[in-house]
């Protein structure tokens, strides 16, 4: 159900209304300005301000020249005090004032100072308002005086064809400009009086009545009430086979059900509407049909299918270049996307949905104003035109000199007002821009800067790796150095004989040697693991040495903890693209987890033999490696957030909660994922995938 842009100006055309139609509520109106007197006596000076311009607006269509007088009043008080707010009121007030005075070119002057105001504050509502209220209400109040003198003669004639007509006409008119309560009173007057016709006009009639009496009271949020005509609605269209009606009046119902809450029956209703839109080509009552849908979703915390559904409104908007639901959608996106918590996305559709907000108001405004300022000089000319026939040849030469005077004054201030808002949109443009550059720049400042914390965690996480390697670390070196402190101990016992062995001596250096070799082998590995690491590093390698070297220096810790570590590694495994020692860092958190899984586990289950096995392989052109341990498994509500900084499930000093979300953005780099297959209690397989060499 599309929203009449006129609801917004409901206050001023509202009044006028009351004023046209001579309302009981006249006397009503008397005692609450008596009450504003004499709450002007101990107001402040701002509250003085709101009373005056309340005062200026209770008289602007009974006494136009009391308004006036209340709205200088006010504009006085809030000059004195500079309430920009309070001026632009006082200064709209005196062109409602000016207006009903036939003073134009006070209105016209009233009018500008009042939208300079309401710039200065950046009210565009209170500007969209401004422009579009003058703009509307010569037509309103003609309108409503030419039906009221037709209702009276048709009256006298007892045409009541020609009667029922013209209530509907009013109550038109009157829905039009938002005053629902008297629409609703001649669309009702109007609805009995036709349902006593027979034949299919008739009945077509009462379709367009219910349809709108619907409406009205979906606007005033008695949805329940809508339902009962929008019910009545359906079946008398269903009976007529009119599906195209049926499908817009589905999403009518399907929006009462949305406002009121009943989010089940709103989606139901959304998607019979969708399906029938869609055999019809209707792109905007589709569009507005998903968007409701996604609107749904999301309430619902279904953000991905909300998404989804919003997407494809956007697709359908464009193509009805509906410029109101591309804007919507733009919003309902970006909160969408925060909610998922991806802020860069949400920020590019804010952005979107701002400027086609301000883009849309500028144009209205300036669309309004200038609609309004055409419209008074073709009203003024005509005039001019009835004057100059009952005149004289020379008292009409007269005249059109005078006439073009005014027209030129006219034309060159509407060129001045034309320009003033060319100018402002420009330089709130320009603004705009240099907002938007500055924006970047910060953006980009604290992308660094959260790139180098990021560099700053994984090193530390490498070098807690090594830490938690140490044990292992120090076995595999103890080996070597006693072999060669007993080598050498050999080799000074030999030497204290009179006649040394040298073979034997060979033997021993040989082997002391070995062990040298095998020392300083160790430390370069765990040089190069923990100083290899840099983000420029890229290069071809083969998944299965890199397990092999990860293992080779946790393998002794494993020993050490009775744990059993069986290695599966396929020979012939592609190569694949990325940092060998940042993979290298993956493995150690992931055995290191797999560690402290067995070893939980074993606490509740002491009889357990643990078992941590390691497996390399070739599948659908990607290169997998599976670690599976026999651990206490991750439970089905803690898989979506294991991948998350500072998640740990492990006791306080054990874990910091990085080492899961660390190995996921490093194997992200290297255009892989990681895949988790877990049951609690019986132990958890992580799966590195990783996309060829040859294929990036």
């Amino acid at each position: 159900m599309r929203q009449p842009t006129i609801s917004k100006y409901l206050f001023p055309l509202l009044c006028l209304v009351l004023a046209l139609c001579h309302w009981p509520g006249i006397n009503a109106q008397d005692d609450s300005n008596e009450a504003l007197l004499k709450k002007l006596q101990n107001a402040s000076t701002k509250e003085q301000v709101q009373i005056y311009n309340k005062l200026s607006k209770s008289h602007i269509y009974s006494d136009p020249q009391r308004a006036i007088k209340y709205a200088e009043q006010a504009l006085q008080v809030a000059s004195r005090i500079d309430d920009k707010r309070g001026k632009a009121e006082a200064y709209n007030n005196l062109g409602m004032g000016y207006y009903f005075t036939n003073d134009y070119e006070r209105l016209l002057e009233s009018y500008r100072k009042s939208l300079l105001e309401y710039r200065l504050i950046g009210d565009n509502q209170s500007m969209s308002t401004l422009s579009s209220t003058y703009f509307r209400l010569s037509q309103s109040e003609k309108a409503l005086k030419n039906y009221k003198r037709s209702l009276n003669l048709y009256i006298t004639e007892k045409n009541w064809k020609k009667i029922a007509e013209t209530y509907k006409n009013m109550a038109d008119v009157y829905k039009n400009i938002a005053d629902y309560s008297q629409a609703l009173a001649y669309y009702e007057k109007a609805l009995e009086m036709v349902e006593e016709e027979e034949g299919d006009d008739a009945k077509s009639e009462v379709i367009r009545l219910l349809d709108q009496i619907g409406q009205i009271w979906f606007y005033q949020k008695e949805y329940d009430t809508a339902l009962i005509y929008f019910t009545r609605m359906q079946q008398m269209l269903e009976e007529r086979g009119d599906r195209q009606n049926v499908s817009i009046l589905l999403s009518n119902i399907a929006n009462a059900y949305f406002f009121k809450g009943d989010l089940e029956q709103a989606h139901e209703y959304y998607q019979d509407a969708l399906k029938m839109q869609i055999e019809q080509n209707g792109h905007w009552e589709a569009a507005m049909s998903l968007m409701r849908i996604g609107m749904i979703e999301a309430q619902r915390e279904n953000y991905r299918k909300a998404i989804n559904s919003y997407n494809k409104s956007v697709k359908l908007a464009k193509v009805a270049d509906a410029n109101d639901l591309l804007r919507d959608n733009y919003l309902v996106l970006s909160e969408a996307y925060e909610a998922l918590g991806n802020y860069q996305k949400a920020y590019e559709y804010r952005i979107l949905h701002s400027d086609l907000s301000e883009a849309m108001v500028m144009e209205e405004n300036i669309t309004n104003f200038v609609d309004a300022l055409a419209l008074q000089a073709l009203e003024e000319k005509q005039r001019e035109n009835e004057i100059l026939q009952t005149k004289n040849k020379n008292y009409l030469l007269e005249l059109e000199k005078e006439n073009l005077i005014k027209w030129r004054l006219s034309f060159g201030f509407t060129i001045i007002i034309t320009s003033i808002l060319v100018f402002i949109i420009y330089y709130r443009y320009y603004l705009k821009g240099q907002e938007n550059k500055n924006l970047e720049q910060r953006i980009a400042e604290a992308l660094k800067k959260q790139e180098e914390q990021q560099q700053i965690i994984m090193h530390q996480s490498s070098l807690t790796s090594l830490g938690e390697l140490a044990a292992g670390i120090a076995h595999e070196i103890n080996q070597p150095v006693q072999n060669i402190s007993l080598s050498a101990e050999s080799i000074k016992y030999e030497l204290m004989e009179e006649q040394a062995d040298k073979a034997f001596l060979n033997k021993s250096v040989n082997e002391i040697f070995e062990d040298i070799v095998r020392v300083r082998q160790i430390v370069d590995h765990i040089r190069i693991f923990s100083s290899g690491q840099k983000d420029e590093v890229e290069e071809e390698f083969d998944v299965s040495e890199c397990v092999r070297a990860a293992t080779s220096m946790i393998g002794s810790q494993y020993a050490n903890h009775h744990i059993s570590l069986t290695t599966k590694l396929s020979g012939d495994l592609p190569c694949v693209l990325g940092n060998p020692h940042k993979l290298e860092q993956v493995i150690h958190n992931l055995l290191s987890n797999a560690k402290d899984a067995v070893e939980e586990r074993k606490q509740q289950e002491p009889e357990l033999k643990m078992q941590v096995g390691i497996e390399t392989y070739y599948e659908n052109e990607n290169v997998y490696l599976c670690i599976r341990d026999n651990g206490v498994g991750i439970s089905h509500n803690r898989k979506t957030d294991i991948f998350l900084p500072f998640v740990t499930s492990k006791q306080l000093g054990k874990g910091t909660g990085l080492g899961l979300s660390i190995s996921y953005s490093l194997i992200k780099e290297m255009r892989g994922r990681i895949e988790v297959e877990s049951e609690p209690g019986k132990g958890t397989a992580m799966v590195v995938i990783l996309p060829l060499a040859d294929n990036l």
